[in-house]
């Protein structure tokens, strides 16, 4: 979203001077849609990161989300799940919080080094694609410094950042459990942590160079080790 919303304020200064300008609400709407990932995951960082008092918590604040979540719950039950679905849906973002900041800064990389980001693979782990490491180990993290912050605020009476805190560790751990599974979960970082010691073998040089090889080098020059070695002995 981040890469092509240049070309949408583009476009909104070509339709300014056709006289065509776009309305308030197309550009909430087009806005929200391609950045809200990028300050949403900033903002939920920072809210699970930071120890606020109960005092500064406006009760404005509470109420303003409420619209939100309710559009949510409604949409949801309009496409046939359930409403509280949405409290699944806060756990499944907090488990790709780290996918999502790691593909904001890498849009914010391309933007502005103008450079496609090489896509890499993931290695198989039993028949399925395991995760990277780091995107297994930040949930853990969130869940047991969010029960940290539980355990040191119910202390301090600080209950409003306590039950935000509890909140969040248990929609979490359900996510976690749900979509990834505590022992893949494991199995993941693990794999994660095996790959740092391993230095891939390069291979000779003649190897790579006729790997590399396209099959239009082959149609058009031909491929003189694949003649040589169909020669009768």
């Amino acid at each position: 979203g981040l890469l092509i919303i240049g070309k949408f304020f583009r476009i909104v200064h070509a339709r300014h001077q056709q006289g065509n300008d776009v309305k308030l609400g197309e550009w909430a709407l087009r806005v929200n849609y391609m950045a809200s990932i990028a300050w949403s995951s900033f903002g939920l960082m920072f809210l699970l990161a930071y120890p606020f008092d109960q005092r500064l918590l406006s009760p404005w604040v509470v109420l303003a989300s409420l619209p939100y979540f309710a559009t949510m719950s409604s949409d949801l039950k309009r496409n046939g799940y359930k409403r509280s679905d949405i409290f699944r849906i806060y756990g499944f973002n907090i488990v790709l919080l780290t996918v999502n900041l790691s593909g904001t800064l890498k849009s914010i990389q391309q933007g502005m080094t103008n450079t496609k980001i090489p896509f890499a693979r993931t290695p198989k782990v039993n028949n399925r694609t395991a995760s990277p490491a780091l995107y297994v180990t930040m949930p853990w993290v969130i869940i047991i410094y969010s029960c940290m912050v539980f355990y040191a605020d119910t202390f301090s009476h600080n209950w409003g950042n306590a039950v935000f805190a509890g909140f969040n560790a248990i929609v979490t751990f359900w996510a976690l459990t749900a979509y990834i599974g505590i022992w893949h979960s494991v199995q993941d970082m693990v794999v994660g942590l095996i790959r740092w010691f391993f230095v891939p073998i390069k291979e000779p040089q003649q190897e790579a160079v006729r790997k590399k090889s396209s099959w239009r080098d082959a149609l058009y020059f031909g491929d003189r080790q694949m003649i040589y070695e169909s020669r009768p002995l």
